[in-house]
């Protein structure tokens, strides 16, 4: 079952031409495939049809394809920034684009902060994921 969040970034994609290329449980991959243009292809059709009979414009046309395709990840764990409503993931403590200081949520059951960064951390841990500090004290006097 897909979030509000990430069904309504589907449907605005697809909207615009996107399309699904591949989905999993906690990500959707939107791709945007081109040709070229018009004028593009009547210029390599005018300039190799002589010669290799429009074969020139089928490899530009295979060459827009590849080069010119557009790929977005939709991931289910992430939110919106609060400052420019860009996705974030759930992990982050800024906004990737505008750079913007993400409020965190409220930890999980049992959590403790770290007495050196003062990430949270859950209880029973001996060790801090983001600094590396050793928590066996700090555990130890939570308890």
């Amino acid at each position: 079952m897909r979030s509000k969040r990430v069904q309504r970034e589907i449907d605005d994609l697809v909207a615009q031409g996107w399309r699904i290329e591949e989905e999993t449980p906690d990500r959707v991959v939107m791709v945007d495939r081109e040709f070229g243009s018009i004028g593009s292809h009547i210029v390599v059709a005018l300039l190799t049809f002589w010669f290799s009979l429009g074969v020139g414009n089928v490899v530009w046309a295979a060459y827009n394809y590849v080069s010119n395709s557009r790929r977005r990840v939709l991931w289910e764990d992430g939110d919106a920034c609060p400052s420019c409503g860009a996705a974030v993931p759930a992990t982050a403590d800024y906004c990737p684009s505008c750079g913007e200081a993400l409020e965190s949520g409220p930890g999980p059951t049992g959590a403790i902060t770290c007495p050196d960064c003062e990430a949270v951390v859950t209880d029973g841990s001996r060790y801090c994921p983001s600094c590396g500090a050793k928590l066996g004290d700090t555990v130890d006097t939570a308890s």
